[in-house]
């Protein structure tokens, strides 16, 4: 119900306080090099709720956070509150929405930067203690990385295992108690929050949000696109039908069956014989 959100006890774990929050590019870029101990030279997109799409015949899904750097990295970072079955290979999936979406039509396979997932957890999803956890390809006779530009990683809020700096465990501890402020970054981050939590329309927004809303909006764009398959070939279907009957009233019937595995071919005979 919309007035069961206490807004003075939305932190950065809610999914899209932290999405807002971290559209900010200084403040992405503070919480990638914290969460991967590298150093990004520059963030050149967020997008807050990211839409993506791997075609007509994958569902598509929608993510909390997308970023890309200056070196063509895209990252996809999600907020898990709750302990989710099935994590990991929810992870592969949005690894391979992220990697579809990188490169464009005529792009070669080595101009794609690489694709990172990132969950950040409130519970361990390993149940092994560590405070993250990095998965990449690697073979399976050696152990030697594969180097494909791909990894998906676990920042686990409950995790006592591991060293990864004085800021990333402050962080951590900001993600479980968020009154504990142990470092500027965190500070920053926790100022933002409040200015969010205070903002009369984004209080609005948030109380249309959910979980439940999220998964609608991919479900409705699914059976949407099946919707428009379905009619997009019915409208092919006549239009067929059409050029073959202009074809044949133009002596030219034998035309057809090239064109059909040509799309250019095709496309060019549509266009000469006026068929919409």
């Amino acid at each position: 119900m919309r007035g069961d959100i206490d807004f003075d006890r939305l932190g950065i774990t809610d999914d899209l306080m932290f999405g807002t929050v971290f559209q900010d590019p200084n403040l992405c870029q503070g919480l990638i090099e914290l969460l991967l101990g590298i150093q990004v030279e520059k963030i050149e997109f967020v997008e807050r709720q990211g839409l993506l799409d791997a075609g007509p015949l994958s569902r598509a899904g929608i993510v909390d956070l997308l970023v890309r750097d200056a070196a063509g990295n895209e990252y996809d970072v999600e907020m898990q509150n709750v302990a989710t079955p099935g994590i990991a290979r929810r992870a592969r999936r949005y690894l391979t929405l992220v990697d579809a979406n990188m490169l464009d039509r005529g792009q070669r396979f080595e101009d794609a930067g690489d694709a990172i997932v990132i969950f950040i957890c409130a519970n361990d999803p390993f149940g092994r203690g560590w405070k993250r956890y990095d998965f990449m390809r690697t073979c399976a006779q050696d152990g030697q990385p594969m180097d494909d530009g791909t990894s998906i990683v676990f920042v686990n809020a409950a995790g006592t295992r591991g060293d990864y700096g004085d800021g990333f465990d402050a962080f951590l501890r900001y993600l479980s108690n968020d009154t504990v402020i142990e470092s500027d970054y965190v500070r920053s981050v926790d100022d933002a929050v409040r200015g969010v939590r205070d903002n009369p329309q984004w209080r609005r927004y948030r109380m249309l949000w959910s979980e439940k809303y999220r998964d609608e909006i991919a479900d409705a764009m699914d059976e949407g696109r099946a919707e428009g398959e379905a009619i997009g070939a019915r409208r092919r279907d006549e239009q067929l039908a059409r050029l073959a009957r202009a074809l044949e009233g133009a002596g030219r019937a034998g035309e057809l069956a090239g064109a059909l595995g040509d799309e250019a071919r095709l496309g060019a005979l549509l266009r000469e014989f006026d068929v919409k």
